[in-house]
């Protein structure tokens, strides 16, 4: 732009204008970067909140696995102790199953040992 071929009026008019626009453009950025600085702490508050709440999952998960390792080895102990009892329950069966001594040899017992402790 050749500022000399414009009066010194015109050459003001658009100075003027120009900062004008200046100002204007400089007011809509400052607008936009509040937006967002708005938006960035936005984001942030959502991402603490995400944390927050990978940590309730991550404290209920370690939860779980405690009782279910508890579960796990109260099961087993009580397949050890079924088991124990499955073999006292045989055992008695095979001595229910053992003959009963005849009532003659039970009376001639009784007799030895009343003599022998006489």
């Amino acid at each position: 732009m050749n500022y000399t071929a414009i009066p010194a009026i015109d050459r003001q008019a658009a100075a003027v204008s120009e900062v004008k626009q200046m100002h204007d453009d400089l007011t809509e950025a400052q607008a936009v970067i509040q937006q967002l600085r708005a938006d960035l702490h936005r984001e942030e508050d959502r991402i603490v909140m995400l944390v927050e709440q990978c940590d309730r999952h991550r404290h209920a998960e370690l939860k779980l696995r405690k009782l279910l390792n508890e579960l796990t080895t109260q099961m087993s102990n009580i397949s050890l102790l079924a088991k124990k009892a499955e073999d006292f329950v045989r055992e008695v069966d095979d001595m229910d199953e053992a003959p009963t001594p005849p009532t003659a040899a039970i009376d001639l017992l009784a007799a030895e040992f009343k003599e022998g402790s006489k």
